[in-house]
Formats: C-alpha cells, structure tokens, sequence
C-alpha cells in the first residue's frame, strides 16, 4: 500500500490518528547508523526498544467516582476492588504479545496505589489496605513481563506542590525512592503534569491544557522554542536535572520520559531518555535525534494509545480510567493498525487498559487481546 493510501486508510479507521512531518537523516530501516555519523540508541535504549508493546494501566480512586480527574478530594472509602486480579491483567498482557506494563502509581489527585510513609491519601487509608503496585510487579513478574511506573509531577492533595517548590521536590524525592527501591527494576518511569509549573512557552492558551489540548501541526522552530521555555522554566521549577540524577543513582537503567502533552507529542522535556506521544497513533514521520549536552543524542518514542474509544465532552477521543457506562473499545484491526505504524516509525506502543472498581480487566479488553493475535 502507498504511503498516502496508508495514511487515508489510519486516518479512517476511528483511531483520531495524527501525522507529522520528519527532519531525521541517515536511518537505516529507521535506525541511526554509525556509518552516518549520527548517535545510535544507547544500549539501555535499544533494550527497551525490543519491548515494542506494552499495557498501561490507569487505575486509582479515579475509578471509584466516574472521573478521568480529581482534585486530591475524594474519600478513599470508596477504594475496594474486591476481586483484583492482577494476573489476570499480566496473563492478558503476555497473550496479547505484550512484554512490559506500566502502572498507574500516583495520577494527578496524589492518591497513591502503595502504602507510601509521606502521605495518608494512599491504598493505607482505604477498606482494601493493600499494595497495589507489590501486587501488580508481582505478577509482571511471573509473567515474565518488564515493569515501568507512571508517576505524576502535578499533585492536587499534597500541599507543598502550591507552596514550596523545593519542599516538593523533596516529598517527590521520598516517593520515587520508594518505588525505585522496594519493588525491584524498574524499565521506564512516566511522568505527567508538567505543565502546572510551565507558565511560559506555549503557542495555546495554558488553560485548553487541562484536558486534551487539540494537536498542531508538527513544527521543528515551535518546538525548539518550547523546549528552550522549558528549560528556563519547567524544568527549573521541577528540578528535574536533580531529579534525573537522583533516579539515576537508585536505578541507573530506568529509563526516563515527561509527558509533553498532546500539544508537543514527540519533543523532550530534558532531561529525558524516551519521548511520549500520547494519542498520536497516526505518526507519519518522527525525529529521533535532539540536541542536548552539546551534542545530538537519539531518543526513541512512546505511543500511548487507549482502549476506549468513546470519552466525554473533556476527553472526547477515549477514556484512561473504568466507566461503567462506556463499553467502547478499539476493536482488533485497529490495534494492529497501531502496531504498524509504531512498528513504521521505531515506536513502542503503550496500550491502554482501564480495570474496573472491582479490579478486573473490562471483558471486551481482555476478549480482545487474547485473540488480537489470532
């Protein structure tokens, strides 16, 4: 098939596909090459790279109130999955060809899924009382599935994030700590919400990014110019060449990557080692080598996509977390689809799933991918 007949037949299929144009040179089959004289991976990179499909798994006190967000409010009472089953998720996963899951560990409200010391809005103040990530890496790793954490930045519970930016970055410190020190390797830590800290760079309006921001054409000078805003900003702000290096020291192959929203997918928030790009499952084109240090360096790509595919008015293209009344989901050759043009472009790609509040995977998900290779 053509590329533009490729392309058409995406951009038809209900994925809300995306393209871009490309500014790579000297790619063998997509791959810098040596021969060319530009930077290959790194072999941690190239590691992670031979993962190619994983399941990202949005769970948390979200899915006990019907919300995609929350505001750090919300009585974790209501957190009770009664039948979970995080087998059953990882079997899922390993049939569907998957070979690493990424976990939900703490989303914007700050209610954390491991008995964590630094807050009391954590699994610790529910009727459950367990620990949802131990159970979760446990069973990746019977499974023999790689583990990766989403974590994020924004915390609408925790206090000193409004506050005290270095009181933060500290409480932050204390968290990863404990994820990056008692649940073993770690392939990729996900960090999100990096915009409550970024005032300055943006070509929209700050507010239309809280949700999903519509997508821009793809723009090496505007992204150039987001990076540099960042970098004077965000990532001062977040401290996050500090906090590079401090998961470096607790896990030197934990690959890291900050969400740069649906507004800049594919650019890196540096100090990065992988780029996100959240719901742009129609990349055409992809730029792997950035400047950064003083020298070019390569950064592979991240597609995360979602089962849903119905959403609400906020987040029209697909839910993240369980709705009881949204029964839509990708069907098979769409996820296929996204497999190739991941596959196309060097991507991994991160497909969502949405447990329910009794902790099992929907039953269409997991019909699904059992037989997505079939």
């Amino acid at each position: 098939m053509k590329r533009r007949k490729f392309l058409h037949s995406l951009a038809t299929s209900g994925l809300g596909l995306m393209a871009v144009p490309v500014a790579v040179e000297g790619r063998s089959r997509g791959r810098i090459t040596e021969a060319s004289g530009q930077p290959e991976p790194t072999p941690e990179q190239k590691a992670w790279m031979e993962l190619g499909f994983g399941m990202f798994i949005h769970f948390g006190i979200n899915t006990y109130y019907d919300v995609e967000w929350s505001d750090g409010t919300l009585d974790p009472v209501k957190f009770n999955p009664e039948k979970l089953n995080t087998d059953q998720w990882c079997a899922t996963a390993k049939t569907a060809g998957m070979k690493y899951v990424v976990l939900v560990t703490k989303h914007h409200d700050g209610f954390c899924l491991w008995p964590t010391k630094h807050t009391r809005y954590s699994v610790e103040a529910t009727p459950w009382k367990g620990d949802l990530v131990g159970e979760l890496v446990n069973s990746a790793h019977k499974h023999g599935l790689q583990v990766g954490f989403y974590y994020s930045l924004w915390d609408c519970h925790e206090k000193s994030h409004d506050t005290n930016d270095w009181a933060y970055v500290d409480f932050m410190k204390r968290q990863l700590e404990e994820l990056l020190t008692q649940y073993g390797e770690a392939i990729e830590l996900w960090f999100d919400g990096f915009w409550k800290k970024q005032k300055t760079g943006w070509t929209k309006k700050n507010k239309e990014l809280e949700g999903e921001a519509g997508f821009e054409e793809w723009n090496r000078e505007r992204n150039l110019a987001f990076i540099s805003a960042w970098r004077t900003e965000g990532a001062y702000r977040w401290q996050m060449d500090h906090l590079y290096q401090y998961i470096k020291s607790l896990q030197p192959g934990c690959l890291v990557m900050n969400n740069s929203t649906t507004a800049y997918p594919g650019v890196p928030l540096h100090p990065v080692d992988i780029r996100s790009g959240e719901k742009y499952t129609g990349v055409a084109e992809d730029q792997k080598v950035w400047e950064w240090l003083g020298e070019k360096r390569y950064f592979p790509l991240q597609i995360e996509a979602t089962m849903s595919v119905k959403g609400d008015k906020r987040f029209p293209s697909g839910n993240w977390f369980w709705h009881e009344w949204d029964t839509s989901a990708l069907e098979k050759r769409q996820i296929l689809n996204n497999l190739e043009v991941a596959g196309k472009v060097e991507a991994n790609l991160l497909l969502n799933v949405g447990p329910s509040a009794k902790g099992l995977l929907r039953e269409i998900d997991e019909r699904t991918l059992k037989y997505l290779r079939e």
